[in-house]
């Protein structure tokens, strides 16, 4: 069995997941700019200072930035998979598939909306998928708070 997971976890992951997407795109630009030569006016002397000068001041501000922001980001990344493996301890596949397509496959900073969570679980939105849902996902969150030390499956 996974470690267990709280609403607020849940409710945190997207979050989590789009900070880390930037930091590694902020890295990925800050690679690139390492290896973009710079564009070179002429001041008109005969000494024009070289790209390697930039290239080493880019890449040791990466290393800087890496350095200072790798154990929080692999803190991050620990947490992502915590909650995941939370998730996929789950035994019903039903519950599991609620959970990830709510919390987990959200679309930038907003979590799926219950009517595609309906949608892409049964094929419909109507009123009965929708309670559906809801009774799936509240039966995952009862089964992960019970799990919770200090807890014992009482419903709040």
């Amino acid at each position: 069995m996974g470690e267990p997971i709280t609403k607020e976890r849940l409710h945190k992951y997207i979050f989590i997941r789009r900070e880390v997407e930037n930091h590694l795109e902020r890295l990925t630009r800050m690679k690139n700019q390492a290896l973009i030569p710079a564009r070179r006016d002429g001041d008109g002397s005969q000494h024009t200072p070289g790209a390697s000068d930039r290239m080493a001041d880019a890449i040791i501000k990466r290393l800087a930035y890496e350095d200072k922001t790798s154990a929080a980001i692999n803190e991050k990344l620990d947490e992502m998979d915590r909650v995941r493996g939370a998730i996929y301890c789950l035994d019903d596949p039903m519950e599991r598939e609620v959970l990830r397509l709510r919390y987990i496959d959200g679309i930038g900073y907003r979590h799926m909306p219950w009517k595609d969570v309906a949608r892409r679980l049964y094929g419909d939105d109507d009123e009965s998928q929708m309670q559906a849902v809801y009774r799936v996902h509240g039966r995952a969150r009862r089964l992960q708070d019970a799990r919770l030390p200090g807890r014992h499956g009482v419903r709040q």
